[in-house]
């Protein structure tokens, strides 16, 4: 009210997400298993009677006017609003016309962390709006538009993983999610006695200005070798014996080991879903192990930072596993830990990363 001298119609809520394995293989037609977390944005809207879009933001202590008359002459700027543009002209596809709003944003995500704060704004965004318009839009379509007002307006090639877990995430419960499909299924957490740890390395690392779009390309690269002897779509289609023996793409060490990991990481993605149906948490801590291994050493994505935290969280008593999560260069770490060390566990990771970064 102090903001746009309104009551707001209502207020939202749009949670982050972690994933906890299946990582850099969502846009290679893999399996991840995502989890919302109880942090995230929200949102109070209000319509504004007016042909325009007035959005603040607590964050950024910022207020921008969108025109909706002007929407389609509109170009990306590197701004925040960026996402809200490119998700009105999503539903504009659709809904038109649209109706005047105000907006006010705050998150209690920090940004450029790796726990989709950019995929929380904008699903967030589309929920409320199309909740106070009345517009018809389904979970998973939502998550699909969101998806594209990143892929065609901001700027950034991510896949699906982060839109749908946030709009389809579930308490107590992570998402196998096959993102060639769509296909999905909400797997209980059955932790018995252990917690999902996230650690924050304070290495901002931000998507479109990062290495995540040449990750892309190389795997498309590999994915044109290996059509040359397999009849498949995507490169997670493929078994890890299958990439091993395509002579050509060896030849291409850069291009073998980021197929490589595609194909490692979605077993490891069936592994884990395996082992936390039967409750077998080592196991699943294994698997996420190994992955950090392998973005580190065939992916490429993880950073000294990332390196120290899941080597402190793997030498403290009571972590079965950790591994970075997200995008990389930068970001989180998860891990699972005893519920009962988590205290000994939070001081020694800390201990740890400040004696070894200057983060």
């Amino acid at each position: 009210q102090s903001v746009f001298n309104r009551l707001p119609h209502a207020i939202y809520f749009a949670p982050g997400r972690v994933n906890l394995i299946g990582e850099h293989i969502d846009y290679n037609g893999g399996r991840v298993l995502p989890a919302a977390i109880s942090t995230g944005t929200y949102f109070a809207i209000a319509r504004n009677g007016a042909a325009r879009a007035n959005v603040f933001s607590t964050l950024f202590q910022e207020r921008k006017t969108i025109e909706l008359s002007e929407l389609l002459s509109i170009k990306a700027t590197g701004h925040w609003t960026d996402y809200i543009v490119g998700l009105l002209l999503q539903l504009n596809n659709s809904f038109a016309p649209l109706a005047g709003v105000d907006i006010l944003v705050a998150s209690d995500l920090p940004q450029n962390s790796g726990l989709s704060s950019s995929a929380s704004f904008t699903v967030g965004f589309g929920f409320a709006l199309c909740d106070l318009l009345g517009f018809d839009l389904d979970r998973v379509s939502l998550a699909l538009a969101a998806r594209a007002a990143e892929n065609d307006f901001v700027g950034v090639n991510c896949g699906i993983m982060d839109q749908f877990a946030i709009a389809m995430g579930k308490a107590d419960h992570c998402i196998e999610l096959d993102c060639s499909s769509l296909e999905y299924e909400l797997v209980p957490m059955h932790l018995a006695g252990y917690e999902i740890v996230i650690a924050n390395s304070m290495v901002p690392r931000k998507l479109a200005e990062s290495n995540y779009n040449l990750r892309r390309t190389e795997c498309e690269q590999a994915l044109n070798v290996l059509q040359k002897q397999y009849s498949v779509v995507h490169l997670c289609e493929l078994s890890a014996s299958q990439v091993e023996s395509c002579t050509e793409l060896r030849k291409a060490d850069v291009l073998w080991r980021r197929a490589r990991h595609a194909v490692n990481e979605n077993e490891r993605v069936y592994e884990s879903v395996a082992a936390l149906k039967q409750g077998r948490l080592a196991d699943f801590g294994i698997c996420m192990n190994a992955s950090h291994d392998s973005l580190r050493d065939d992916y490429e994505v993880s950073c000294p930072e990332l390196d120290v935290l899941v080597d402190a969280a793997r030498s403290i008593p009571g972590c079965l596993g950790s591994r970075m999560t997200g995008a990389g260069f930068g970001g989180c770490t998860v891990s699972i830990v005893e519920s009962a060390t988590l205290p000994e566990f939070s001081a020694r990771l800390l201990e740890a990363y400040a004696r070894s970064t200057s983060y």
